[in-house]
């Protein structure tokens, strides 16, 4: 078999555009995915590890009676590649380290600002959140007996981005309390926060919302509200495939449904059973270290275009 060479090959634009990632803002939704933790540990881990091995070392050296013997000697050179090893690792261990988890986001946040083009990731739950968000705040408002209206403004300052739902104040930016409503899908996903702490997304970007105004306290509302027509007759749609059945008429298919719709309507349940908030205080150390690892962030993209625009000039072999 013979290879046929084209005559004409591709031309690259010596005028390569690079993208500006100095300002690149982190969504105050995202900022959870950033501050993860990498697995394994940090070089501040190691450094602490190698301190507390030297201090052994060094108290079992001062143990020995005899500092000439070879086994004394071996304990020097033990206590000396220790010490190295603690010198090199203090250099970087203040450096911040990106979990896979925030690389991941950061490729997704390269391709939109590069290629305005965003990931489409849709679920039901996530359709439920968006269709029924007024109908959450309007229950919190009955358990609060206070009237909130939808926050619509998009706020941030040179590191981050974000539109809070709700606030408690004159002004958004001189409020005193931000609340984020997070619609549950169903009565079982409301009930497990009961036992869960604050969880680390929602306590990230509640700081967020704290960086970008004068609040306090960042609140997050659970609310248990009526999943859409829409979405039930979707489901109800799904079922009857499934269940194979010659019609909606089908006795057991009846069942089912009846038990999808007592599972996706709330209205039986009083008000005050239908919220779960928890509450965070603003915390200044928290926020500069979000900061700091936006800078990171912004280190990483511009790291990661430059390994794009290389690839194939570095990995092709010829």
């Amino acid at each position: 078999m013979h290879t046929i060479k084209s005559t004409q090959s591709y031309q690259p634009n010596k005028l390569i555009h690079m993208t500006d990632f100095s300002k690149t803002l982190i969504r105050c939704s995202a900022l959870g995915q950033i501050m993860t933790n990498p697995k394994g540990k940090t070089n501040l881990d190691k450094y602490n590890d190698a301190l507390q091995e030297l201090a052994v070392e060094q108290a079992k050296y001062d143990e020995m009676p005899k500092k000439s013997l070879k086994t004394a000697i071996k304990k020097l050179d033990k206590i000396a590649s220790v010490k190295e090893t603690i010198d090199e690792l203090e250099k970087v261990k203040d450096d911040l380290q990106l979990s896979e988890t925030c690389k991941s986001y950061l490729v997704q946040t390269y391709i939109l600002e590069k290629y305005n083009r965003l990931k489409d990731i849709s679920t039901k739950e996530m359709k439920k959140g968006t269709l029924v968000e007024d109908d959450s705040i309007n229950l919190f408002s009955m358990y609060e007996g206070k009237l909130y209206d939808k926050n619509l403004d998009r706020i941030s300052n040179e590191y981050i981005a974000g539109t809070p739902d709700l606030y408690d104040g004159d002004t958004l930016m001189e409020s005193n309390e931000i609340v984020d409503i997070k619609s549950s899908w169903d009565i079982f996903t409301f009930l497990s926060n009961v036992q869960e702490p604050m969880n680390d997304t929602y306590y990230w970007q509640l700081q967020g919302y704290m960086a970008l105004t004068e609040a306090k306290i960042g609140t997050i509302a659970y609310c248990l509200v009526n999943t859409p027509q829409s979405i039930v007759d979707g489901e109800k749609y799904s079922l009857l495939r499934s269940m194979d059945v010659i019609s909606e008429e089908d006795i057991n298919y009846k069942k089912e449904v009846a038990k999808l719709e007592k599972n996706r309507i709330f209205d039986d349940i009083p008000v005050e059973e239908r919220i779960l908030t928890i509450s965070v205080n603003r915390n200044e150390d928290d926020i500069q270290n979000m900061y700091k690892k936006v800078l990171k962030c912004r280190e990483f993209l511009a790291d990661f275009e430059r390994q794009h625009l290389n690839f194939s000039k570095n990995k092709r072999k010829f």
